[in-house]
């Protein structure tokens, strides 16, 4: 990564949703964290150390968006050291009941889920929990206004635990730009350049950013008056829709020693 810091978008449910993990961690037996299969190292938080003493399943989310080849790459690194499922929107809730059920030591485990924002936390629990939403009674300890939900022998804590780096460079704001973990809009024009030559080499793309956005912006009839190109639609369009994968699968983390050295320095 490189030194050139930038500062992190740092809304107020993150700090909320944080302080409802902690106080809640003495409780929590299992904490799957979900990663972005784009960008596993992007996605995996320096904040894993508040959950050191606690078993850990890796979720790598999204695959279906991500290159199939590294799909299967990742999950054979990373399970290595931890348990890992690979998950689409075709995935079931009860195959990552069936994981955590495999992989607990403890009966009756009591599970968290985390993860960076926009991974696909909320998807998996609801997921998980179904139609099964509803309070499992007050425990001692347990913070007022969140559920923990018993399901098919876990409980689940019913509320996605939010994990930050606070400060991040400029290279990891442009993989989360390219997954959609941040607004596309008011970056930095750095911040887009540095992500369209991320997507340019992943893509095998050989133009600039400024030709590439002219003939997409001309495709998708993004126009202005005198018929120019409006780039900011056209941008705005590129990059929302490169993360929703109407454009490909691709993944643009690679580096498997980064991913072990963030999950140790975490």
């Amino acid at each position: 990564m490189d030194n050139d810091k930038v500062s992190a978008w740092y809304p107020g449910h993150v700090q909320k949703a944080k302080r409802q993990i902690r106080e809640n961690l003495k409780k929590i037996d299992i904490v799957i964290f979900v990663l972005d299969a784009r960008a596993p190292v992007t996605t995996t938080s320096f904040e894993m150390n508040i959950f050191r003493d606690k078993e850990k399943i890796i979720v790598l989310n999204k695959s279906d968006l991500a290159n199939k080849d590294y799909n299967i790459l990742w999950k054979n690194e990373i399970s290595k050291s931890f348990p890992v499922l690979l998950m689409s929107k075709e995935t079931s809730g009860k195959s990552i009941i069936n994981l955590v059920k495999t992989s607990s030591k403890k009966g009756n485990p009591h599970l968290a889920v985390v993860g960076v924002p926009n991974v696909g936390k909320s998807t998996i629990i609801n997921k998980i929990i179904g139609r099964h939403r509803a309070k499992t009674g007050s425990q001692p300890g347990i913070t007022r206004g969140v559920q923990w939900v018993s399901v098919d022998g876990i409980v689940v804590l019913d509320s996605p635990g939010i994990l930050y780096s606070e400060i991040y460079s400029k290279e990891i704001a442009a993989k989360l730009l390219l997954i959609g973990s941040i607004p596309v809009e008011n970056l930095n024009d750095e911040i887009y350049d540095i992500a369209f030559n991320i997507y340019k080499n992943v893509a095998g793309i050989d133009k600039d950013f400024y030709t590439f956005l002219e003939e997409f912006g001309k495709k998708r009839g993004l126009l202005k008056k005198g018929g120019t190109v409006d780039f900011e639609k056209a941008k705005n369009l590129f990059f929302k829709e490169l993360s929703d994968g109407k454009i490909g699968q691709f993944t643009y983390d690679t580096d498997f020693n980064k991913f072990w050295e963030v999950v140790k320095n975490g």
